[in-house]
Parts: structure tokens; C-alpha cells; sequence
């Protein structure tokens, strides 16, 4: 994992620039270098490496969400007419549609009956930040339990996918306010 890694970054000059066998100043010397140079260089290094594999905290988070198969294909239409880029950007602009919503529409949405029962199949689709943050002030939170981390979060995007189908196939789509005008908030 990085952290070793960084770990081993740092402890290995610094190991070789203690033994006692070795000059540590003529080696220094030999390629033009300064012990504090090699130290300022080594800290450098150690603040890029954990700055650029920790990330930021604005970056999306990939759950693993449980959709059935004819949800994956509605979402992957609506991605090639409006939103493509990557993969549940179409969920992710029905989450952006709601959060812009009166609380009482998405309580309809997050409640709206089930197409499937079974089928379900883990997709691995990425949730902004400020998303999880809407979630959890509707209720909706990740499980502490392993292996259901997301079982919640699942539920309330297929009922969001089922919301926009049936939506779709009365003929009262919400493509236009969905994918046009609110789109992704945070894409």
C-alpha cells in the first residue's frame, strides 16, 4: 500500500545516510550535493507523493450499487442522448434533478415501487461528495454492516431509476429538467 511505500521513501536515505561505514559527506560531495538539499528534496517528494495518491476531498467515491440489468441499459441510453462521460452519470443527474427538488418529491421518488425484486447485480458507479451529503440529510446513509456498505443508497437509486422509467414509458418524460436543464451539479 502507499503509506509503505512513502514509509520506505523516507526511511531508506535516511538509513543510508547513518550507517557509519560509509562517508556520508564524501558521497554528497562526489554528485555536488548538500545533506540539507537531500533533506528538503526527500520532504518534497514525501508531501507530493501523499498529496497526489490521498487525493482531495472533492473527489467522487465509487460505490458499489446494486442495479438490475434493464436499470444499467436505461441509464446508459439517457448517458448516449445527454450526458455521456462516465459511467452513472445518468444516475448521478437524477440525484442532482432531486437535491434541486421540494423535499416531498423525493420522498415520492425514494419511494417509488419497485420494478424488480431480483436480478441485481453490483456496478460500480461514482457518487460526488456533496451527493453523499444530500443522502445523508434525507436519511439515506452508508450501512456500517461489511458487504451492505451501500444496500440503502442501492435501493434509492433503483427507485430513481424506476421513477424516471415508468416516468419514460407514460410518456411523461423528464429528460428535458433531468439531463438539460439541472443536469450534473457537480460534473
Amino acid at each position: 500500500n502507499w503509506v509503505k511505500a512513502v514509509f520506505i521513501l523516507i526511511l531508506s536515505p535516511c538509513v543510508f545516510l547513518t550507517l557509519d561505514c560509509v562517508d556520508d559527506a564524501e558521497i554528497l560531495d562526489k554528485y555536488g550535493l548538500d545533506p540539507i538539499q537531500v533533506g528538503v528534496a526527500l520532504v518534497a517528494i514525501v508531501a507530493a507523493a501523499v498529496f497526489f495518491l490521498r487525493g482531495d476531498s472533492e473527489t467522487e467515491e465509487e460505490g458499489k450499487l446494486e442495479l438490475h440489468p434493464d436499470h444499467v441499459e436505461f441509464m446508459k441510453k439517457k448517458e448516449e442522448e445527454h450526458c455521456s462521460g462516465n459511467f452513472g452519470k445518468g444516475l448521478r443527474c437524477i440525484f442532482d434533478f432531486l437535491r434541486e427538488e421540494p423535499d416531498d418529491v423525493t420522498k415520492k421518488v425514494f419511494a417509488e415501487k419497485s420494478k424488480y425484486s431480483e436480478g441485481f447485480e453490483l456496478y460500480a458507479i461514482d457518487i460526488h461528495p456533496a451527493q453523499f451529503d444530500w443522502f445523508e440529510e434525507k436519511g439515506v446513509t452508508l450501512s456500517t454492516t461489511e458487504g451492505e456498505e451501500y444496500k440503502e443508497i442501492s435501493r434509492v437509486s433503483r427507485a430513481c431509476l424506476d421513477w424516471a422509467m415508468r416516468h419514460e414509458g407514460e410518456g411523461n418524460s423528464q429528460d428535458e429538467v433531468v439531463y438539460e436543464i439541472i443536469r450534473c451539479l457537480n460534473c
